[in-house]
Order: C-alpha cells, then sequence, then structure tokens
C-alpha cells in the first residue's frame, strides 16, 4: 500500500515539475522572443530603463515583503488557505503600504544620484512595479501552496504571451514606457485570474491536527527567518548590476543586464523543480522521504543544468554577433557566468527543502558567504575589468553559495556528501520506472 502510495507521489510530482518546466521553458522562449525584439528595436540606454525598473521594483519587494511567499506556500500547503486567509490580508494591507511609503521616498532622495540619469515617471513606476509584482507574486504562491499547479501554469503562460505580444509595440512607439505599462496591467490581469481560480475551485483538504487558524504573527515569524537569506539571495544575484550601474553609464548596465538573463536562462528547471517540492516536502511526516525526495531532485535537474549550461554557452557565441551585434560585449560576461550558474543549483533545489523542513533560517549562512564574495571583489574587480569583473565576482559568489548549500544541507539531514553527487541504485530504478510510464 504504502509502495503503490509513494509511486501516486511521485507521478503528481513528475507531472507538475514536467508542467511547471514546460510552463518556464515556454517562457522562455517567449521572453527570448521579446528580448529579440526590444533589443533589436530599442538601444542599450533604452533598455537600461527597462532594466533599471525592474531591478528597483524587485529590490522593493525583496527587501519589504518580509519573504511572506515563502509562508504563503508552507502555511497554505499545511494547514490550508482557510487558515491563512484573514492573517495573509493583513500582511498584505501592511506590506503594500511600505512598499508605496519607502519606495515614493527613496525616488526623491535619490532624484540627483541613483536615479539622475532617469526620468521621473520611469522612477515612480518602479514602485508602482513593485506593489503589484508583491501581490501577483502572493497569489500565485497561493496557487502553488494549494497545489493548483495546472492553474499556476497556464496563468503564468498567459503572462508570458501577453508580454511578448506588448514586445512588439515597439515597432509602433520607440520608447519603453509601453514596455514599462504593459508589464504592470499584465501583473493586474495576473492577480484577476488567480482570483478567479480560488474562488471557483475547491480548497486543499488538511488532516484534523493542522485544521487550525494560523496567525499573523506566526506567519511572519516565518517569513522572517526566510527574509534575511531572500534578502541576501537578490543582493548576490544583483549586486554587481547596481554597481555597474553606479560606476558606468545605463547602456552598459543594458550590455551586463542582457549576459545575465542569458546565464539565467539555466535556472528554468532548478527553479520549476523547487517550486514543487517545496510544497510537497511540506506535507510530508517522514524525514526519510523528505531526503529521498530532494537528494534525487537535486541530482537530476544539476546533471541537466550542467549539460543546458554549455550548450547555451555554445550557441550564444555564433548567434548573438548575428542578431544582437549591439551587446557583442555580452559574450565574455556570459562565458564566465555560466560557471556561477551551474553550482548554484544545488543552493536553488536544497536551500527550497531545507525552508519546506521549516528551517529557513539555515540558509542565512550560504547567502552570507556569498554576499561577502560578491560585494568585495565587485567593488576590486568591477573598476578594472567592467561587465567582466561583474562577471566574475558574481561568479565565484554564486558557486561559493552552491558549495555552502550542500555543506549545509548534508549537515542538517546527516546525508553523506557523495549521496548529492551520485545516483543510487535505487534512484535509478525510480527514474527509470517513471519513464516508461
Amino acid at each position: 500500500m504504502k509502495e503503490k502510495k509513494d509511486r501516486k507521489i511521485r507521478s503528481s510530482i513528475v507531472r507538475d515539475a514536467l508542467s511547471t518546466f514546460g510552463t518556464t521553458a515556454f517562457g522562455a522562449v517567449m521572453g527570448f522572443i521579446s528580448s529579440l525584439v526590444i533589443t533589436g528595436v530599442l538601444d542599450p540606454a533604452s533598455k537600461g530603463y527597462i532594466t533599471q525598473l525592474q531591478y528597483v521594483g524587485t529590490l522593493l519587494v525583496t527587501f519589504l515583503s518580509l519573504s511572506v511567499s515563502s509562508a504563503v506556500i508552507y502555511y497554505t500547503s499545511r494547514y490550508g488557505l482557510k487558515n491563512v486567509r484573514k492573517a495573509l490580508t493583513k500582511i498584505c494591507i501592511g506590506i503594500v503600504a511600505l512598499i508605496v511609503v519607502i519606495g515614493m521616498a527613496s525616488v526623491f532622495v535619490l532624484r540627483n544620484s541613483y536615479f539622475a540619469d532617469t526620468p521621473l515617471l520611469y522612477s515612480v513606476l518602479a514602485v508602482v512595479y513593485g506593489v503589484f509584482s508583491f501581490l501577483s507574486t502572493v497569489y500565485t504562491c497561493i496557487l502553488r501552496g494549494e497545489n493548483k499547479f495546472s492553474a499556476y501554469n497556464i496563468i503564468t503562460l498567459i503572462q508570458r504571451v501577453l508580454t511578448t505580444v506588448f514586445a512588439f509595440s515597439v515597432f509602433f512607439w520607440k520608447t519603453p514606457l509601453v514596455i514599462i505599462l504593459s508589464s504592470i496591467l499584465i501583473m493586474v490581469a495576473m492577480i484577476g485570474m488567480c482570483i478567479s481560480v480560488l474562488r471557483r475551485g475547491s480548497e486543499q483538504t488538511v488532516g484534523t491536527e493542522d485544521d487550525v487558524l494560523v496567525g499573523a504573527g506566526t506567519m511572519v515569524k516565518y517569513s522572517l527567518k526566510s527574509h534575511v537569506s531572500n534578502m541576501l539571495t537578490y543582493v548576490n544575484t544583483y549586486a554587481a548590476n547596481f554597481i555597474v550601474k553606479g560606476y558606468y553609464k545605463v547602456a552598459a548596465l543594458g550590455v551586463y543586464s542582457f549576459a545575465s538573463t542569458l546565464m539565467e536562462q539555466v535556472w528554468l528547471l532548478p527553479n520549476a523543480v523547487s517550486m514543487v517540492i517545496m510544497s510537497r516536502i511540506a506535507g510530508m511526516k517522514v524525514q526519510e522521504d523528505k531526503v529521498k525526495l530532494t537528494l534525487m531532485s537535486c541530482k537530476i535537474v544539476t546533471y541537466i543544468t550542467f549539460v543546458c549550461a554549455f550548450l547555451l554557452t555554445w550557441i550564444a557565441q555564433i548567434f548573438v554577433p548575428i542578431v544582437f551585434p549591439k551587446y557583442i560585449e555580452a559574450i565574455p560576461a556570459l562565458r564566465i557566468l555560466i560557471i556561477g550558474s551551474i553550482f548554484i543549483t544545488y543552493a536553488k533545489v536544497l536551500a527550497n527543502s531545507i525552508a519546506a523542513y521549516g528551517k529557513p533560517e539555515l540558509n542565512i549562512i550560504s547567502t552570507v558567504i556569498g554576499v561577502a564574495f560578491n560585494i568585495v571583489l565587485s567593488f576590486v574587480l568591477i573598476p578594472s575589468m567592467g561587465i567582466n569583473g561583474a562577471a566574475v565576482s558574481t561568479s565565484i559568489s554564486l558557486t561559493a553559495q552552491g558549495l555552502t548549500s550542500i555543506i549545509i544541507f548534508c549537515r542538517f539531514t546527516r546525508t553523506p556528501f557523495y549521496k548529492l553527487l551520485f545516483p543510487s541504485k535505487e534512484e535509478i530504478s525510480i527514474v527509470t520506472k517513471i519513464i516508461k510510464h
């Protein structure tokens, strides 16, 4: 009976992971088309405005949201939406107010420094982007916590398609404003679709022992444990971007962000798998089952990512000079970044697994180490090496964060290191059966 149940769980995980990966991969293709259109029509400075808006909006959400999204997934998957709805509403109202107040204050305080070469309207829209980015993330996390991955993937697909459609507007209006406004409106539409799905669909059932109301304080307490790690992860990923903008013009940011965006495409599978297994692990009761699922998922993802990383670099070296001649300087940076992108795969899967065990604070250690490498090396290398210096510092920091995550997971779960590198006979058998079915 247990074997049959385990097979059913694995089947649903594989189904949702593949579905989410397919959605993410399709989104990447749509994103590539959008980038192809926008990059081919707009100059690097205009693309830099779009990049800056996304970075600033994401920065506001990352630092001010208290990482409530991780708590949404954890508590919704364990206690059900009905038991977290009131607490989540209170938290969201407070965070939205915080983003608006601090975001607008930052825009005006930094008006003559960081935003000196950015139109005021674009700076203000970055705050608006942050608000709706936060709300859309919360609603999609509710869908993930409820294991409604089918609805989640459909809504994500619609978002990608609409984003691509609006990208073609640059042929008629050669201004980043249309792209910026459309991205905000699309997020509003996403929120509306999520609300519709949640109202029409049945909520996830929970066990009697977990059918209790969750308070706002409890959710915030869990969120804060994840928050430090998430903030540092953001800094580790994008610190070099902000330092490049500080030392050079917005055009340099546009070129480096292009290399960074290409590199992030190899994270499609790790992101998809980590999304699915977090809610599954949070709902599991047996520690051994949690570890088995994490080990198998991590190894499969890393093997595939390793191959995809080098294929991406090879393809980029051929086509970028032909399709994006303005961004040819991004190629050397991509070669450097791709190394770190492989090692950070471990952190992406293992960090979500550790958070699902109820210990998100352990992820702080790996992110602190990554950030320390990144900040120090960025200020040392960027002034003399430009965007290649940014790539070196980021790649080293991502590698350090990934290796540290491995050490933390192995110590926390008492798992031998080699089990994260080599597949066992049982895992090979499981994967073979899944493929056959």
